[in-house]
């Protein structure tokens, strides 16, 4: 299974290294438009594996898009058309927080149901009109259609498993349960 998760500036590290972490046993490649050190919300310094015009969208099983502030990227056409095309051969996307946005921009989410942003989308805001042509669902924090995942910025956790789950990724139920109330500080 390859896993692809794609950074830009001022990507939201916590958003997805759960994912990482869980998805760990497969092949997990960061992606990213250019080959240079990228910086995160948190200040964090990260290198891609590969970029994007170096991906075969027939090998991508999974491809996550984290929040920050992708708003740069709503008109890059090599990643709308990488994307878009990641969407026509119905593989997982994911989007998360204001990963969204950049998922709306590419009308990825024309006619879906979705969340985003922190706590729900604002519709409010200025950058609603993004989605303009979705099903906006802020009662849930992960909402799924089809094969797009939403998930709000603080539902991490839950959007973290609800990808595992879309994945097949845990066997046995209780390994899954397990997984969930460590991160959760449950008990089992």
């Amino acid at each position: 299974m390859n896993v692809c998760i794609l950074y830009y500036d001022n990507f939201c590290e916590f958003e997805v290294v759960l994912i990482a972490s869980e998805f760990k046993s497969y092949n997990v490649i960061t992606v990213a438009l250019e080959d240079k050190i990228y910086i995160s919300e948190e200040k964090q310094k990260f290198i891609p594996d590969k970029l994007i015009k170096e991906i075969n969208p027939d090998e991508v099983d999974l491809f996550i898009v984290p929040g920050g502030k992708p708003q740069y990227l709503y008109e890059n056409e090599v990643l709308k058309d990488f994307v878009i095309n990641l969407n026509k051969m119905h593989k997982v996307i994911g989007g998360i927080c204001s990963g969204t946005k950049l998922l709306a921009a590419y009308d990825i989410l024309k006619n879906k149901k979705c969340t985003g942003d922190n706590e729900g989308l604002d519709v409010k805001a200025e950058y609603i009109t993004v989605f303009k042509d979705s099903i906006i669902m802020n009662e849930e924090e992960v909402v799924v259609d089809g094969n797009i995942v939403t998930s709000t910025g603080k539902a991490f956790i839950e959007f973290a498993f609800e990808l595992a789950d879309m994945m097949n990724l845990y066997e046995k139920r209780e390994e899954r349960t397990k997984a969930y109330n460590f991160y959760k500080n449950l008990k089992d």
